[in-house]
């Protein structure tokens, strides 16, 4: 196919129209009987017709979300001096650790 412009100058509407046309021309080449120009297809199958696939350009966005949620509480442990809570080496999950190993800590020794 030859176009006007090249590809690199084609602006992104233009480059989607070109390929809803490809798009639909191979629609075409299947047998369905399809409008080139706009892409409605022209032929109801019998028993049913075909739906509506359209999406809408833009989803409407809330700030509320429903739905029974609950705020956290953040609780706060109180740790004896000289400890600290840190991921233990190769453990994965948190451990309390002694004021000796502060250095060593998630790493292996």
């Amino acid at each position: 196919m030859r176009y006007k412009k090249t590809l690199k100058e084609e602006t992104k509407k233009q480059k989607l129209n070109r390929l809803k046309l490809e798009h639909w021309k191979w629609i075409k080449s299947l047998g369905v009987a399809i409008n080139l120009k706009t892409g409605k297809i022209k032929n109801v199958f019998k028993g049913y017709s075909l739906p509506d696939y359209k999406v809408r350009n833009s989803v409407p966005l809330g700030n509320r979300i429903p739905g029974a949620c609950v705020k956290r509480k953040i609780v706060m442990a109180q740790l004896p001096e000289g400890k600290t809570i840190s991921i233990g080496y190769n453990k994965g999950t948190y451990q309390v650790v002694d004021k000796s190993d502060f250095k060593s800590m998630g790493r292996k020794i």
